[in-house]
């Protein structure tokens, strides 16, 4: 019995160091053919790869590539070709009918960027604070009590547009997300919650800031300040290359 289960881990010892020795020689020979110029690979193609790549050419140099620009193409997909011949795999199921490769090359899909969450944030936020400016500015001439509160200050401003740009951003990114993904509606409602009610105990604070710290601007001034903030965000976007709407 003892004996028996020596030679089975034997064996399985075995199989083990020839399966890492045939990997190990698998990604050689792949260093090897990716290190190899583009002439060695074609020497290298198989009849039915060599007739794939003749047809390519063919199909890029009428879609007015030059003799040039279609070799390159070419060269470049050499490498992943011989590599795929060695496992047997051969061009035709690897990248499909020529006619769909030559189009993939001629119009290549760019891959989307991708924004960071904190740039989607100041995007937004510089959005709500024009919003904000806009609405104060409005509340500033139609308001009979010319007092001013520093409920409407312009600190009060810039921290009030930034927690509802980076909240509602938050809450963007999970609604945009597959929907087995997306947290539940009540952990969503709740950090929802959770912000509006810190956003409210903000505001009520801010009336015990002094003025000289929270300064207020009049109407025409909030207007002013929305406007230029708006064309801030909008360098911003162009800058960043955000290109997806947001909230507006």
């Amino acid at each position: 019995m003892a004996d028996d289960l020596r030679e089975k881990n034997k064996q399985a010892v075995e199989k083990q160091k020839v399966t890492a020795a045939k990997k190990l020689k698998q990604s050689e020979t792949t260093e090897q053919i990716y290190a190899a110029d583009a002439t060695n690979l074609r020497s290298q193609l198989s009849n039915k790869n060599e007739e794939y790549v003749f047809k390519l050419n063919k199909y890029l140099l009428n879609d007015g590539f030059k003799e040039e620009e279609a070799q390159e193409a070419i060269d470049k997909l050499l490498p992943e070709i011989i590599d795929n011949q060695i496992k047997g795999t051969p061009a035709n199921q690897l990248y499909g009918p020529v006619t769909k490769k030559a189009g993939e090359i001629v119009h290549p899909v760019k891959k989307v960027k991708t924004t960071p969450f904190w740039a989607s944030a100041v995007d937004n936020s510089l959005l709500f604070f024009a919003l904000f400016g806009l609405l104060y500015g409005v509340v500033a001439l139609t308001s009979k009590n010319s007092s001013s509160s520093n409920q409407t200050g312009i600190v009060t401003l810039i921290i009030l547009s930034g927690m509802w740009g980076t909240l509602l951003t938050w809450f963007n990114i999970q609604m945009k997300k597959p929907k087995k993904e997306r947290p539940g509606w009540g952990i969503t409602i709740g950090y929802l919650a959770v912000g509006l009610m810190l956003m409210f105990v903000f505001l009520g604070g801010m009336t015990f800031v002094p003025s000289t710290i929270n300064p207020t601007l009049n109407g025409i001034g909030y207007f002013i300040v929305a406007v230029v903030v708006y064309g801030i965000r909008f360098v911003f976007r162009r800058y960043m290359g955000i290109h997806d709407r947001g909230f507006f």
